[in-house]
């Protein structure tokens, strides 16, 4: 029996730290989420996009572009108020049946490796039971005191060759079948294959100098190509 994929986005209508970040222009007048939409419907293995969200806005715009909208309690949507499992849960809940379900947050603009990230988990799904989208990265970090947290300073200090890789979650793809996710409360369970991803791909849009940022490096790709 195949196994099926599926997509899920989530949408909310505010945005505290980007202002109406899902739906302002990001690049010839379509959103981030328009884009996020245009590329999971490229894929060859996804065979459902879901979008969860509160908004009227997102749910016509889901009748437009045919896929399938889910509606989310409004209570869901508040900053702060519910703990974040029990929102991903009520999320996951919604869509039917048992898929793999891979979480594509709007906010990364430049992953495209949908179906590479979804072929290497199938091809190791012996041996992990999710697989989450990362930025590998050899950085000397210090705690919130100013002390050293993975290197020794003076005559000691490495090279940073000589560090060991750290892995930055960033909101590419999360995928797990939907009943571990559900189990887990999370999106991810304790062997997740790290799916690694370059700097540009790996972009988030948390601030609003990273929206900016994410503009122009996503122009300038799709200008350049």
């Amino acid at each position: 029996m195949s196994k099926k994929f599926v997509a899920l986005i989530p949408v909310r209508e505010g945005s505290k730290r980007v202002k109406k970040k899902n739906f302002r222009n990001f690049f010839k007048n379509e959103s981030i989420f328009d884009i996020k939409v245009h590329q999971l419907k490229s894929s060859k293995l996804i065979k459902e996009i879901y979008v969860s969200s509160d908004s009227k806005r997102v749910e016509k715009i889901c009748i437009k572009k045919k896929i399938k909208f889910l509606k989310r309690e409004s209570k869901y949507c508040k900053d702060h108020v519910y703990p974040w499992h029990e929102i991903h849960n009520s999320i996951l809940k919604k869509i039917p049946g048992n898929p793999y379900v891979a979480w594509c947050l709007t906010t990364s603009p430049t992953f495209l490796r949908f179906d590479k990230a979804i072929k290497e988990f199938k091809k190791n799904e012996k041996n992990y039971d999710s697989l989450v989208g990362v930025l590998p990265a050899k950085n000397f970090i210090l705690n919130e005191n100013g002390s050293p947290e993975n290197f020794n300073p003076g005559i000691w200090h490495p090279y940073s060759q000589e560090l060991k890789k750290k892995y930055y979650i960033t909101g590419s793809i999360f995928l797990a079948k939907k009943s571990n996710m559900i189990k887990w409360r999370y999106w991810f369970g304790k062997k997740p294959l790290l799916f690694e991803l370059n700097k540009i791909e790996s972009i988030d849009i948390d601030e609003p100098e990273d929206f900016n940022l994410a503009k122009r490096i996503y122009s300038y790709e799709n200008i350049n190509n």
